[in-house]
């Protein structure tokens, strides 16, 4: 795909099919991440690809609150120094996309209980762990969702409230 048309295709998928992630398809998102730039080129960050079916099983119940956790085939889990998201984050949309470009749904999930998720995968106490993303390939299309006009979404050398 073009690079365009990558992020016009991508959506958040919360419905998921049942067949595995091909080791190669991965490959690519491990090398997706890799290449994402840190501040100062520090990369104070890892990512954990969870594809045990019980280690999956368990962060979803235990750790979810949302179904379409457990259907997942692959599970991400970033974690990095605390206040080093922003880098994560960063790295985290690089994969995204790379995985739209694969061929993979993904959603990004920030409401997660943590500590399970510590518990599940021994992330240490000191580490924050900001982000999972579901990774699959989609048993859904979702539609493009409305977005902002630009002329309300972006301002050129001063911010301007809204409705001036």
């Amino acid at each position: 795909m073009e690079f365009r048309e990558v992020i016009e295709r991508r959506r958040s998928i919360r419905k998921y099919g049942p067949d595995p992630v091909p080791e190669e398809k991965l490959r690519r998102l491990y090398e997706a991440l890799q290449l994402a730039p840190s501040g100062g080129n520090k990369e104070e960050y890892a990512f954990v690809f969870v594809t045990d079916a019980e280690k999956r099983r368990r962060i979803a119940e235990e750790a979810g609150h949302q179904d379409f956790i457990g259907q997942a085939p692959v599970l991400m889990l970033a974690v990095c120094e605390p206040g080093r998201e922003f880098d994560v984050a960063i790295a985290v949309d690089h994969m995204v996309l790379a995985a739209a470009d694969e061929g993979l749904g993904t959603c990004w999930v920030g409401w997660f209980e943590r500590e399970p998720v510590r518990q599940a995968l021994g992330i240490p106490e000191r580490k924050a762990v900001p982000i999972m993303v579901t990774i699959g390939y989609a048993d859904e299309a979702p539609e493009c969702r409305s977005r902002k006009p630009l002329d309300e979404l972006i301002m050129l050398n001063e911010y301007r409230p809204p409705g001036s």
